[in-house]
Formats: structure tokens, sequence, C-alpha cells
């Protein structure tokens, strides 16, 4: 069942690129893309689609953090060009705020790390 909402995911995150960039504005369409990717990525790493034998839950908790800082930086970097190219002056209000999260999980990361 997850193969299928992966898959109309995937589609979706297709069609919002495509009508971004036909409609004028790519760069908040890969905003809104990266975002997401990163949600669902997150949900496989939390849940893998298959268990390996030899999981190691800290190993996922680091690869957790990880997307989830790239998500927030790559969307708040995306978002920041977005503003500047003309796409939409809210972003101005929105990109600070996902680059400080994408801070802020960077820095935890590195703390969860740095305390094994």
């Amino acid at each position: 069942m997850r193969a299928f909402w992966l898959t109309l995911f995937a589609i979706g995150a297709a069609a919002v690129l495509v009508f971004g960039w036909q409609g004028g504005e790519p760069l908040t369409a890969a905003a809104f893309v990266v975002f997401f990717v990163s949600r669902v990525v997150r949900s496989v790493v939390k849940r893998p689609l298959v268990v390996r034998a030899d999981d190691d839950p800290v190993r996922r908790l680091n690869r957790f953090m990880a997307v989830t800082a790239a998500g927030y930086l790559g969307a708040g970097i995306l978002a920041l060009v977005a503003a500047s190219a003309g796409e939409g002056q809210e972003w101005l209000y929105v990109a600070p705020c996902f680059l400080f999260m994408g801070a802020l999980n960077t820095y935890f990361a590195v703390k969860v790390r740095s305390s094994k």
C-alpha cells in the first residue's frame, strides 16, 4: 500500500514542477517539492519499507535528522532565490523560518553525533 502512495506522491511532485515551470514560478514549485520530498524520505527513514536484520536505530536517527535539516535548508534557499527572482514576496517571510529550522536541525544532528 505504501508503494502506491509513494508513486502517487512522485506523480504529484512531477506535476507541481511542470505546472510551476509553465506558470512562471519554477523556484516556488521546486521549494515545495524539496520540502515535501524531505517529508516523504523522513517517513521512509522512520518506518523503512524493508527492515534490515542489522538495523541500527542511532544510524536511522542520524539519517532522519540529516534529511530533516536538508529539507528545511533546501526549501529555505529556494524560497530566498524565488523571492529575489520576483516569484512572490511572501517567501521573504517564510524563508527565514525554514533556514532557522534547518540550522536548528543541523545543530541537533551534530550534537547527537558528537554525544556518541
